[in-house]
């Protein structure tokens, strides 16, 4: 059987695609079986075909995760500088807004109405400052981290939210240059930082037999050596993967509740 391996779309389609053709090769060395890799149109698309049993190995943003737990044999979360969590920046244009009172009637540029970092976290943070969807502008979904910071950059909103590894200033920044570059980080500035989140997660979905499962997560996930690990911590732009605990991720249930209102 074809092992399937799904990916979302909010990295951009540049990047996913040449992503696609490392895991496809590394996969396929390290596990010794055919390989077929796709992108999602949207997380919520992504949602779907993982819970109508299409992919057997997919990359979960953090809602998703929260959503499709049930379905999932295993979950794999990513290990980034160290951190298994991460948390959301509002970023703008630099002299326009100092703080997210400056935010009330401004434009967002959200990645997609499930990403915890492009969007969940953010308006939670607002709502929590006494600011809704109803004092802002007319909001976009932009689909990727790079369109969103592309919509700011050239007026097309006033503002979104990007992932950052901690609260500190370098961590801002490079997370504005990870996704627009230097013209990003000669415009944009960092208002807010939120709380934080579990990280994104390679989750090992019910659509493979427990034994089968068990096998992949110890051969890609708990072996440090294997090619297939390296090779999806670099597609990843991840150091390690930690199993997740059940129920770890059910609190982003409360912001998904929100979003779906």
């Amino acid at each position: 059987m074809t092992l399937r391996l799904l990916l979302p779309p909010s990295v951009g389609a540049a990047r996913a695609h040449a992503r696609a053709e490392l895991l496809d090769q590394s996969l396929r060395a390290d596990l010794a079986e055919a390989v077929e890799i796709d992108i999602a149109d949207s997380y919520a698309d992504l949602a779907q075909r993982t819970e109508a049993g299409e992919a057997h190995l997919v990359w979960m943003p953090p809602t998703i995760c929260a959503r499709l737990e049930p379905r999932c044999r295993s979950i794999h979360k990513c290990v980034r500088h160290g951190h298994a969590t991460y948390r959301s920046c509002i970023v703008a244009r630099k002299g326009e807004v100092s703080s997210l009172s400056g935010l009330i009637g401004l434009r967002p540029a959200w990645v997609d109405r499930l990403s915890v970092g492009g969007c969940l976290l953010a308006q939670d943070e607002l709502r929590r400052h006494g600011i809704d969807s109803a004092d802002l502008g007319a909001q976009t979904f932009e689909g990727s981290y790079p369109d969103a910071v592309d919509a700011v950059l050239h007026h097309r909103a006033d503002f979104t939210a990007l992932t950052v590894r901690d609260d500190t200033p370098a961590a801002t920044r490079d997370g504005i240059a990870a996704y627009g570059g230097k013209p990003a980080t000669d415009h944009l500035v960092g208002i807010h930082v939120t709380r934080s989140s579990p990280n994104d997660a390679i989750g090992v979905t019910d659509a493979l037999d427990p034994r089968r499962a068990e096998k992949i997560a110890r051969r890609v996930f708990d072996q440090s050596g294997a090619r297939a690990r390296a090779a999806l911590c670099l597609a990843l732009d991840a150091e390690g993967f930690i199993r997740a605990t059940r129920g770890e991720y059910a609190p982003l249930r409360r912001l998904i509740r929100h979003a779906e209102a």
